[in-house]
C-alpha cells in the first residue's frame, strides 16, 4: 500500500517532458495569436495528464508560446525508418528491432550521457541506449517541425493537442504551420541568440539547423546546415527577475560532435514504464488514469529495480555525476535558457527556417521546433 501511494503520488510530477524554442518566435507557437492563448495565457492540454507550455521569456512580461511544446515525436529509437507512436518506458525497448545499417547505441560517449551513470554501456543495466541522445539526429521523426501531440491520438506519457483553427492532434508542422514572419535578421558572419524553454527534463540535448525558407523542409533539409555555438562554455539562464549562467557540454569528438547536452538533470526517482497485471490497474495520477479509461495500465511509472530485478534503483541522472546548476531551486517554467550561435559567413542572403531539436535520452522522444528568420 505503501508503495502505491508513493507511485500516485510521484507519477503526477513524472509523466511528462516537453520543451520548444521560444526565441525567435516559432510557426508552432501560432496558437498565441488566438484570445486563448494570447498575453502570455496558457490553458491545459489534454485530458489524460492535462498540461500547458507556460514559460518565462526572461524579463518580458508575457511569454507568448501558445502550444508551442507539444510539437513533437513520439515512439523513436535510433536506426528506426520511423516513429511508431509509442511511448511506453520499457527498459532497453529498441522500436524496430533487426533492422540493419543501425547506427552503434555506442555513438555517443558515456561521459555525455545524462542518465544511468552507474551502467556499463551495451550491459543489461544500459537501458537507455536505443533512445534519441545516445545518437544523436539518427533516431527518425514525424516531422522536422514536429507532429501536434507528438502521436495520432492522445496517449499516457506523451501529449495532448487542444485542437484549434490552426493545427489539431495528429497534424505535421511543415504541413500545417505557415511561414510566421518573426523580424528576426541575423547578419552573416556574426553571433546571435536563441532562446529555449523547458517545461520537465528528460535528459538528452539538442542543435539548432538551418533550412532555406523555399526548400522543404525535412530533417535532412536541417540536417545539412547545422550551427555552431558561439560559446561552449556556458548557458545564460534568464528568469523573471534576474539571471545567471550555468556550465555547457559540447559534444567534441566523434560522430555526434557538435550537438549540446542538455543543462538540467532529470532526477526522476521512477522513470521506467511497466505493463500492469491483468485484472489491476495503474494508480498513476492523472484524471485519464481512472475507469473506465485506465490510459497508464500499458505505460506505469515505476522505480526501475522495482519491476525489473537487475536493474539499477537510480536509471536516472546520478547527482554525484550530473549535479543541477540551479541547486534544485527552480521548478519547470520558471526560466529561459539562451544560446549563442554562430552564423555562418559563407551561407547566401535571404530567408530561412530556424530549427531546434532536442533528442532526449530517457523516452524515445523528439522535439521539434520552427521559426523564420532573415540572413543578411
Amino acid at each position: 500500500m505503501l508503495f502505491r501511494l508513493a507511485l500516485l503520488l510521484a507519477a503526477a510530477g513524472t509523466a511528462r517532458g516537453h520543451a520548444s524554442m521560444i526565441m525567435p518566435p516559432t510557426r508552432n507557437a501560432i496558437d498565441s495569436e488566438l484570445p486563448a492563448w494570447s498575453k502570455g495565457q496558457h490553458p491545459e492540454t489534454g485530458w489524460i495528464e492535462p498540461y500547458n507550455c507556460a514559460c518565462t521569456n526572461g524579463t518580458e512580461a508575457e511569454c507568448n508560446s501558445g502550444q508551442s511544446c507539444f510539437w513533437f515525436s513520439q515512439g523513436c529509437t535510433i536506426g528506426c525508418e520511423a516513429c511508431d507512436g509509442q511511448g511506453q518506458r520499457w527498459p532497453s525497448w529498441d522500436h524496430c528491432p533487426g533492422m540493419p545499417n543501425k547506427p552503434s547505441p555506442f555513438y555517443l560517449d558515456k561521459k555525455y550521457w545524462t542518465a544511468n551513470h552507474g551502467a556499463e554501456p551495451g550491459s543489461y543495466e544500459d537501458i537507455w541506449r536505443f533512445n534519441p541522445w545516445r545518437a544523436p539526429g539518427k533516431a527518425p521523426v514525424w516531422d522536422a517541425c514536429g507532429m501536434a501531440g507528438g502521436t495520432h491520438t492522445e496517449v499516457f506519457n506523451a501529449g495532448a493537442y487542444n485542437a484549434t483553427s490552426h493545427a489539431k492532434q495528429g497534424d505535421l508542422g511543415s504541413a500545417v504551420l505557415k511561414p510566421r514572419p518573426s523580424g528576426t535578421v541575423w547578419k552573416r558572419g556574426t553571433v546571435a541568440k536563441a532562446r529555449w524553454q523547458m517545461t520537465a527534463r528528460h535528459g538528452g540535448g539538442y542543435m539548432f539547423r538551418l533550412c532555406p525558407a523555399n526548400e522543404t523542409l525535412t530533417e535532412a533539409c536541417f540536417q545539412a546546415t547545422p550551427l555552431e555555438f558561439a560559446n561552449t562554455e556556458t548557458h545564460r539562464v534568464l528568469f523573471k527577475a534576474n539571471e545567471t549562467t550555468v556550465p555547457a557540454t559540447l559534444v567534441k569528438e566523434g560522430p555526434a560532435k557538435g550537438w549540446m547536452r542538455m543543462p538540467m538533470p532529470d532526477y526522476d526517482p521512477h522513470p521506467c514504464d511497466y505493463n500492469v497485471t491483468e485484472g489491476e490497474h495503474c494508480l498513476a495520477g492523472c484524471p485519464g488514469c481512472r475507469a473506465p479509461w485506465w490510459a497508464a495500465d500499458s505505460a506505469c511509472p515505476t522505480n526501475c529495480a522495482a519491476k525489473f530485478p537487475g536493474l539499477p534503483k537510480n536509471a536516472a541522472a546520478d547527482p554525484a555525476a550530473f549535479p543541477d546548476p540551479l541547486g534544485g531551486k527552480f521548478g519547470y517554467h520558471e526560466y529561459a535558457v539562451e544560446d549563442e550561435l554562430r552564423v555562418p559567413a559563407t551561407i547566401p542572403p535571404g530567408a530561412y527556417v530556424l530549427g531546434w531539436r532536442w533528442d532526449a535520452e530517457m523516452t524515445s522522444q523528439v522535439w521539434s521546433s520552427c521559426a523564420d528568420i532573415t540572413i543578411v
